[in-house]
């Protein structure tokens, strides 16, 4: 069945590179560093849309992994803002979990039959159902940040990336201080990302294991792995669905809804 993925893939996703970096030729830097991210950052602000991905963890010790079947709503505005809610499918003893976070109000979790617990920006690092990607990255859209610069290119996978240096500015809530992406410039999508603490300490990497189309025709990753510093463990994802053509409403990404008939 052929597979589509969603647009937090298309900013969290990367190849692993094969070269060192070097300074961006003529040719590869038609576009400046602002005019770069604001075309990726439009890009992922792309309206209302809904899909399915399984989630598998596997732990760093032995022991079996453990598979989440997720849908997941998404809205993101033109104008910057966005809020995502992801909701357990399957397995049946884990179905209706959810959790709902927006970039401009608090959001919340929900564990069957009636546990709720709100999440404030303290939390957004939480992981996503105990797997290695933090709630902020389901919602955030580092390309919007105030400071973006060009750090040269690499070659991954026979493809050249320049690579773009993300900043959160004043305005920018986030708990990370710094993101690099390696830029496919030739499906002008994030090939790799890396994303670092206020120290400077690399927190997340995740690798794209397989591109493919997504439903409006654009080139984004087919599955991806997440690995966060320290786990020892990975976090595979992959995408089964993805559908734009559809209408949410306010009641799908407010918090008071979760877990109501």
């Amino acid at each position: 069945m052929r597979r589509y993925f969603n647009r937090l893939a298309l900013f969290l996703a990367f190849l692993m590179c094969a070269a060192a970096p070097r300074p961006l030729a003529a040719a590869e830097a038609v576009l400046t560093a602002q005019e770069l991210a604001a075309k990726l950052g439009a890009a992922i602000q792309d309206g209302d849309s809904v899909a399915r991905v399984r989630l598998t963890r596997s732990p760093a010790s032995s022991g079996e992994p453990a598979v989440l079947q997720v849908q997941i709503k998404s809205r993101r505005n033109p104008g910057g803002s966005s809020a995502v809610a992801y909701q357990i499918l399957w397995p049946t003893e884990r179905k209706g979990e959810a959790f709902v976070v927006s970039d401009k109000r608090p959001g919340a979790a929900f564990v069957p039959p009636d546990k709720r617990t709100r999440i404030d920006s303290a939390r957004m690092a939480d992981p996503v159902f105990g797997t290695d990607l933090a709630c902020q990255d389901t919602v955030e859209n580092f390309f919007l940040w105030e400071k973006q610069s060009l750090a040269g290119t690499e070659t991954v996978r026979n493809s050249e990336c320049a690579i773009l240096e993300s900043k959160p500015g004043a305005g920018d809530s986030t708990p990370y201080g710094k993101v690099r992406s390696w830029i496919d410039l030739q499906r002008m999508a994030p090939a790799r990302v890396e994303k670092f603490d206020r120290s400077g300490r690399l927190v997340r990497r995740i690798e794209t294991t397989q591109w493919t189309k997504d439903d409006i025709g654009r080139s984004v990753p087919a599955s991806m792995t997440v690995q966060r510093t320290g786990s020892g463990a990975t976090t595979e994802i992959e995408g089964s669905s993805l559908r734009h053509d559809i209408k949410l409403s306010d009641r799908d990404f407010d918090p008071a809804s979760l877990g109501a008939p």
